[in-house]
Order: structure tokens, then sequence, then C-alpha cells
């Protein structure tokens, strides 16, 4: 247990290897890092991982079988129609952000499927190398001898949701919604910056089907917590919809 580390972002990563070393390096000065044996666990503990385990590779065996994607298929309609017409978007780039590296890497090849070739993205291990390419090509700061047009459309994971400038675009789209709605507010603080040329930031942000938003309910609670951070500190531009 290590709160002050992205477990989470080290495991889906395939990084537990650099996860432990930085778990021992830290253990004796961090308070909050928390080591547990097995015997630490609730009796039945580890059966239930099983049967957890064996229902997600069950539905995991059947997913293999879904060729269907209608998220997708609504994302490339609003690719053709809307995020890259000039009238809304006179630089003709495009910031997509995903909470899931699989998510990227898959609208980066399905992109690429479609005729979309000049496609930059960016995750938490490629990030560092690739920021001088994200400067040349996303910061509008940069002067006009030093930008670069090698990339029209970046995707990236949280890692550039915070402390990069990627204003040379003025929209952006949230593939997928955070459960978090100040994780909004950083992303669209990534193009909504001092030095952008455009009258107007578009944000398009893509929701669950009703059917499953009824189960999950994830819309309503993103408007509730963007709801609560108005009520305190007062109101802000739009987050989530027209009617917020």
């Amino acid at each position: 247990i290590a709160p002050n580390l992205n477990v989470s972002d080290y495991i889906l990563e395939n990084r537990e290897d650099e996860l432990i070393a930085k778990i021992v390096e830290l253990q004796d000065n961090d308070p909050t890092i928390e080591i547990c044996n097995p015997d630490d666990f609730e009796e039945g503990f580890y059966a239930g991982l099983q049967s957890d385990y064996e229902m997600l590779d069950a539905l995991c065996n059947e997913w293999v079988w879904v060729k269907e994607d209608p998220k997708l298929n609504e994302f490339l309609n609003y690719l053709k129609t809307k995020l890259l017409q000039r009238r809304e978007n006179p630089s003709g780039k495009l910031v997509i952000f995903s909470e899931a590296k699989d998510t990227t890497d898959y609208l980066t090849k399905a992109l690429a499927d479609n005729g979309y070739e000049k496609i930059l993205n960016i995750d938490s291990k490629t990030r560092k190398e690739k920021m001088p390419i994200v400067r040349a090509n996303f910061y509008a700061n940069v002067p006009l001898t030093e930008q670069a047009n090698d990339y029209d459309i970046i995707i990236s994971t949280e890692v550039l949701a915070e402390g990069v400038n990627l204003h040379r675009a003025n929209v952006i789209v949230n593939y997928d919604t955070p459960w978090n709605a100040t994780r909004l507010m950083q992303r669209i603080g990534r193009v909504n910056r001092i030095g952008t040329t455009a009258p107007k930031v578009y944000v398009y942000n893509f929701y669950p089907t009703s059917k499953v938003d009824n189960d999950i309910e994830l819309h309503k609670k993103a408007v509730m917590k963007l709801q609560s951070f108005h009520s305190a500190l007062g109101e802000d531009s739009k987050i989530n919809s027209e009617d917020e």
C-alpha cells in the first residue's frame, strides 16, 4: 500500500519490478507505505480473487468475438464532420485524452487504419523523449522558426494533462470521461492558455451509453462533483455539457 506512488500505473504498464525497487527505496522514510503479508488478509480473500479472475477471464474470452465499436464509429464520424473543420479548428490541430494506454494505442491504430497519418501517441514511457516533438508541434509560444507541422493529432494518457502547453490546438476530445472533474479541467487547461490565437476552445466529452450510465452513473457523479466546485469556489467555464 503506497498512496504516494501511482501503483496502478506501474502495474498496468508492466513496471512491477520498478515499482518494487521504488518501494524498497522509499519505505524507510515514507510512513504511508505498508507492506502486507499473506497472514494480514481475511480468510477467503484469496479465494475471492480467484473467483473474480475466473469471471473476468470468461468475459474477456467472450469479448474477443465482439467486433463492433459504436463509440469508435461515432468518434470517427465527428473526426470527419467536426473536429478538424477549419470553422471550429483553424489550426487543424487536435488533442485527444484517454485514461488508459491500451485505449490510446487502440485509437492510434484505428486512426491510422482510417487514413490519418500525422498522429503523435504519448504515454508515461515516451513522454520524456517526445517532449521536444510535442513542443515543436503543439506549443503556441514557440517562435515561428521553431514550429513544426509533422503532427496534427496528439493522443495521450494523463501524463500530458498537467504542466504542458498544447495551445496551437483549440479542440480537445476526452475519449473517456474521468470520475474526477478536476482531471477534465486539467486536460482542458492544456489548450486554454495565454498565447492561443483561436477565438474559442471546443471540448468534446464521450460518455458511456445510456444503458451503461444507468448502472455506473458516471455522468451524474461527474456533474455533481463539478457543481460542488462551482458552489464552493464560483462558476467556471462549461466542462461537461451545454446545460451546465
